[in-house]
């Protein structure tokens, strides 16, 4: 990190230059899925960096991790709507893939909110499949996927959707069930 905290970067920046590299997603995936791909592994690089930097800066900002946490959920929608965007090019089925899309961000949103709402109420909530290390990596398999098996795009745009639903719907579940069983001890 010294290379990096050298050249004026602070923790925050590195942060708000992840978020540019997520932004830029859809647009990647639109040209081609390498595009979006090399953008989802600078975002994460980006992402994994601050971090990184924060704990080598010295006492951590409790505004830094709020911000971090905060722009999670925008990256982490930008890099859904890169896949979304692939569906949409191809023109067929967007209705349905739309839906999917929609459930796969609420599950996502909800894996969040419940660890913060365990957090807020004292408890932890570390637990699930799908944390947010896991869904960054799982996109970037996925991205990876469409870019070196050519032929299968619409196939792994479906499978990739639906098991990514399904993964974050269960972590909810997990979550749910963690927190309630936290509860239980304390009555």
């Amino acid at each position: 990190m010294p290379f990096i905290k050298n050249r004026g970067f602070t923790p925050n920046r590195v942060t708000f230059a992840g978020l540019v590299f997520a932004i830029m997603v859809p647009l990647g995936f639109s040209a081609h899925a390498f595009w979006g791909l090399l953008l989802i592994a600078l975002a994460g690089i980006a992402d994994s960096a601050d971090g990184l930097l924060a704990r080598d800066s010295g006492p951590k900002s409790s505004f830094g991790v709020f911000l971090d946490s905060t722009l999670d959920r925008i990256r982490d929608t930008f890099f859904l709507m890169g896949f979304w965007v692939l569906f949409w090019l191809d023109g067929r089925w967007i209705l349905e893939a739309t839906i999917l899309f929609f459930l796969a961000l609420l599950s996502m949103y909800l894996i969040s909110y419940i660890k913060a709402g365990a957090e807020a109420a004292g408890l932890d909530c570390d637990t699930g499949l799908m944390t947010r290390s896991v869904r960054v990596v799982y996109m970037l398999v996925w991205a990876f996927l469409l870019v070196v098996v050519p032929g299968t795009a619409e196939a792994l745009l479906w499978i990739g959707i639906s098991v990514f639903l399904l993964a974050c719907a269960f972590t909810v579940g997990q979550r749910i069930v963690h927190v309630r069983n936290q509860y239980s001890f304390m009555i």
